[in-house]
């Protein structure tokens, strides 16, 4: 008998519904408008604005992870789904100066793993900061300190798979000497406001963070990111949180897909970006519950090979994006330390690559806040592309303004229009320092890229030239006994 979730896929999918059914949750991407209670004042307050990445994307004050720091906030959020008896962390991928607090949020909540599922670099836009230690694979150290925290993280061990990347991590307190092994699950080929390529890779990723333990309710809640926390990442929670109430039910009947993220949605704002992103969960939840109820598992579905892939685009095209915004730049309250003049949004610079061979050291890029921000110029949009004609224009006005103001020299004295001309070099040699972190960033996960694409190769090749010499020697050998 068929499912009710396999019906509305089926209607929705053959007369074109997706957009009609995902239109109540785009018109109420923030619960506020419809429940009260649903607050985000601390993500509002001025000491914490600066910890978003996008203005529109705050963490609800009732669901918020609280840290033990001085300043608890932190942008991220507990999801509970009680009929799967799951329990997650939401959170956006860290800012450069939100590393520390996020690494401190890890030790804090006791969490097993990390699932990322974003890339650092996504069509030339820094979409979350480099927080792990790259390794001695690509010629860094193995080690990234957080002094300030003491808090330092060690690459232990990484393995490529076709759709993902499993990092082993060891996490100290380097106060108490205490360590804890952190697993890193990187989805590397989902595309931002698209979907995978592929329900049946995805499922796979899901059964290995599955068969790891992460999820289970013995360890900490498992911490998901991918750029806002909210996409992507409520995806992923959707499908889990849906497939555990097959697998304990033993039905398809038993899960109401909307009902269960319209729940999701009372804990974090947003999730699920797009129509798009809604179809591949009825599609990832109907795909894993068939192979779930046949007994075979997620594990047994066929993965096809890169040049097998069906491409996003087919089937159902990604829909635009609804994230109507990121945060625009945070001025600064020092005179010299102004917002970028071209009437673009500046993207949030890439850490400096560490010194390679050297200890790296990470320190918050804000020292307090005491009416003061300091050492930051903006912070990072998803994509410039992706923002409404209404805000590129408001934004346009805001800093034509500001160049007309700086421009005007009528009344001005010869240190008044010296400090103007200063504050444009300061921007100008901004700009280009921003542009050479993102090709130095976009260089290394390149060649990241490629190091993963010929390291089967080269080990193949040596484990060759093993045997030959092997075989040599032992041809060498048995021809001078005999």
């Amino acid at each position: 008998m068929t499912s009710q979730t396999e019906l509305e896929f089926a209607e929705y999918d053959s007369k074109g519904k997706w957009n009609e059914v995902y239109q109540p949750f785009q018109k109420i991407k923030n619960e506020t408008s419809v429940n009260e209670d649903l607050t985000t004042k601390r993500a509002k307050e001025p000491e914490n604005r600066y910890k978003n990445r996008y203005k529109d994307v705050n963490p609800y004050d009732h669901s918020r992870v609280v840290l033990s720091a001085t300043n608890d906030y932190i942008n991220a959020s507990h999801i509970e789904v009680q009929e799967a008896r799951r329990k997650y962390i939401l959170t956006q991928g860290p800012l450069e100066h939100t590393m520390g607090d996020f690494w401190s949020m890890v030790w804090e909540q006791r969490t097993k793993a990390i699932v990322m599922l974003n890339k650092v670099v996504e069509k030339g836009t820094l979409k979350c900061s480099q927080y792990w230690p790259l390794g001695a694979d690509y010629g860094y150290d193995q080690d990234m300190y957080f002094e300030e925290y003491g808090l330092r993280v060690t690459l232990i061990k990484e393995h490529d798979f076709q759709h993902f990347t499993l990092r082993t991590l060891e996490l100290e307190n380097m106060e108490t000497g205490d360590k804890r092994e952190v697993l890193h699950f990187h989805y590397t080929t989902w595309p931002d406001f698209g979907v995978p390529s592929s329900p049946n890779a995805f499922l796979h990723f899901l059964h290995s963070v599955r068969q790891a333990g992460s999820l289970e309710t013995n360890v900490g809640p498992a911490i998901i990111h991918c750029s806002a926390g909210i996409g992507r990442s409520g995806t992923f929670c959707l499908v889990d949180s849906c497939l555990v109430m097959v697998e304990a039910s033993g039905t398809l009947d038993s899960i109401d897909v909307k009902r269960t993220l319209t729940q999701m949605r009372s804990f974090r704002m947003g999730l699920i970006q797009t129509a798009g992103q809604l179809r591949f969960s009825y599609l990832a939840i109907i795909e894993g519950a068939r192979a779930i109820l046949s007994g075979d598992g997620l594990g047994s579905l066929h993965i096809a090979h890169p040049s097998e892939d069906v491409s996003q685009t087919d089937g159902y095209p990604p829909q635009p994006p609804e994230r109507t915004t990121s945060l625009r730049p945070i001025k600064s309250v020092f005179p010299d330390d102004l917002d970028i003049s071209n009437g673009e949004e500046e993207e949030e610079p890439p850490p400096f690559l560490p010194p390679k061979k050297s200890p790296v050291s990470v320190q918050s890029a804000f020292t307090g806040f005491e009416g003061k921000l300091q050492a930051k110029s903006g912070v990072e949009e998803d994509n410039v592309s992706e923002e409404t004609d209404e805000d590129i224009e408001e934004f346009n006005k805001v800093h034509d303004k500001e160049e007309v103001d700086e421009n005007d020299g009528r009344g001005d004295t010869d240190e008044e229009i010296r400090a103007t001309e200063l504050r444009h070099q300061i921007r100008e040699e901004r700009k280009k320092q921003t542009m050479e972190k993102i090709r130095l960033m976009k260089e290394k996960q390149l060649n990241s890229e490629r190091w993963r694409q010929y390291k089967p190769y080269l080990q193949n090749s040596i484990y060759i030239g093993i045997a030959v010499i092997v075989g040599v020697a032992s041809i060498v050998a048995y021809g001078y006994m005999f």
